[in-house]
């Protein structure tokens, strides 16, 4: 028997309950600051009673249900409250506009979708329109003006439920658990299909990566409906007894007094995080903070490291993943040496390697593709949902084929490229975007950049930059190429150059260069 053995998370959230009873499990802190607490046995109450509830409405073993949600404490109720009765989650990126949320009911087939008053109206439309799959809404928050046959008061009928599990119907660990769509930044998005497994491992992977113990604080503002948040940060705090505080929204001004009332020992950022929370004025009490870790994703220059480390007195734990490896499977670990800006090596039960476009394996040095090996449904991504196709082709003998570039140096340890996607071909040249997008974001003026890939009929790609500037600041083109040429090869000095006022990001805080292009 492995790690896992036959624990589904209906089983994982009633020893927890069991095991740590009323100590505090979730922390919640809404936008306007009001905070809500929840034991570990008040919580598996919560998620029982809105399992008993979906079953009430006719839910079932593999039924899929959306949640069009920012973070609250009802995605946390009905995520593991779907998985005790073995029905699937399927999170909906909240920023979603209603035709791409209509094209993802409709892709996995969604029963019911949960959602609040603000997402409410573009749902009325969907099932106005009567081409989805969907049956009803159950709203949180709904109002008299807002009482339909197919739209349901979510709260109100959650507190009439029992807070024990009426239907124990049989589960597996192999059972699909919920489809987590990736973040379709260069085409249509494609189901992840995530098991009860690969949930129960990344709560223990990354327990053990980020050393968490019990009295762990673990605070984060990363979106639910995220890979990140859900097995990164949520899995990994309940998994080890931990308290998980939960923020609404992220606002550069509150997050570090947050990490400091919380009193938090992990929490997580991404690059937009760093370079907004440098922008705020100093305070005395910054470094005054109970920080073990700072997990970190892609990228960020030298320079921007350094300065965050020094000023806040923190650091960093790197690590690579996307929503297929369920975890960072590649990152630092724990009592190791790390090595900016290596993203580490690979953790316990996988196996990575760097492979040329003929899938032959590379040495140390030279940069392919990262490919990695784990268990699908266990350690890796089950398949994509109803696309056996697209799962064929990125599976390979139980290694996955990532699509990102990388290398590994002669002990060891990896380092990230960049995305496929985001390299552009000149001349003959491979050139990455991230590169070059680190050192422009070192300008002084500089607030944000893009770099994409443009046709270019003589070389294949030109390079054209998409500049923010700081507020107040103007930037010639003679600036612009002044500064690029004294600090990149000429082969990788942008063609063109265009200023706007900001750049579309989806919720992780990557640039959907799709709407550039």
């Amino acid at each position: 028997m492995d790690v896992i053995g036959g624990q589904n998370l209906r089983q994982m959230w009633d020893d927890l309950a069991d095991v740590y009873g009323d100590k505090t499990a979730l922390i919640f802190e809404s936008a306007q600051g009001e905070a809500q607490q929840f034991s570990y046995a008040g919580l598996n109450e919560d998620i029982n009673r809105t399992a008993n509830l979906f079953w009430s409405l006719g839910i079932r073993k593999g039924d899929k249900v959306a949640l069009h949600l920012d973070n609250c404490p009802e995605f946390i109720f009905c995520w593991f409250g779907l998985a005790k009765i073995g029905a699937v989650m399927v999170p909906v990126n909240a920023r979603l506009l209603c035709d791409e949320s209509a094209w993802l009911l409709q892709h996995c087939q969604a029963r019911m979708v949960v959602t609040t008053r603000g997402f409410y109206p573009a749902y009325q439309h969907i099932l106005a329109q009567n081409s989805t799959s969907l049956e009803r809404i159950l709203l949180i928050g709904k109002t008299a003006a807002e009482s339909d046959a197919q739209t349901l008061d979510f709260l109100q009928l959650k507190a009439g439920q029992p807070t024990t599990l009426i239907h124990a119907v049989p589960l597996s660990v192999e059972d699909t658990a919920e489809i987590l769509f990736t973040s379709g930044t260069t085409s249509r998005p494609k189901g992840v299909v995530i098991t009860h497994y690969n949930l129960r491992f990344a709560g223990y992977y990354t327990a053990w990566q980020c050393q968490l113990r019990s009295d762990d604080i673990y605070l984060t503002v990363m979106p639910a409906f995220h890979i990140d948040c859900q097995c990164t940060a949520a899995m990994a705090a309940f998994s080890a007894g931990a308290t998980f505080v939960l923020l609404e929204k992220y606002s550069a001004r509150a997050f570090w007094r947050q990490i400091l009332r919380y009193q938090a020992t992990v929490t997580e950022c991404i690059p937009m995080m760093i370079r907004t929370l440098m922008a705020q004025p100093p305070a005395a009490d910054e470094k005054q903070h109970r920080l073990r870790e700072v997990l970190f994703y892609l990228n960020l220059s030298v320079e921007e490291k350094d300065d965050f480390i020094r000023r806040f007195g923190v650091r960093l734990l790197t690590s690579y993943g996307m929503t297929e490896t369920i975890v960072g499977l590649i990152g630092d670990r724990p009592g190791d040496k790390r090595r900016w800006p290596s993203i580490g090596r690979p953790g316990f039960c996988y196996a990575a390697q760097i492979r040329d476009s003929q899938n032959r394996e590379l040495a140390a040095g030279q940069i392919g593709e990262i490919c990695v090996k784990g268990e699908p449904g266990k350690t890796l991504f089950k398949a994509y949902y109803n696309q056996p196709e697209a799962t064929a082709q990125v599976w390979d003998n139980g290694w996955l084929h990532t699509g990102d570039y990388g290398y590994y140096d002669e002990e060891g340890y990896f380092y990230f490229v960049d995305r496929s996607s985001n390299m552009i071909k000149r001349g003959g040249e491979n050139v990455s975007c991230s590169e070059i997008e680190n050192i422009l974001s070192s300008h002084p003026k500089i607030q944000d950049v893009a770099i994409v890939g443009v046709p270019d009929a003589i070389r294949d790609q030109a390079i054209k930059a998409f500049i923010v500037l700081n507020e107040g600041e103007t930037l010639s083109e003679h600036e612009f190429y002044s500064y690029c040429a004294m600090n990149m090869a000429k082969f990788k000095v942008p063609s063109l150059m265009e200023i706007r006022q900001d750049l579309p990001r989806n919720c992780s805080g990557k640039v959907i260069k799709k709407y550039l292009k």
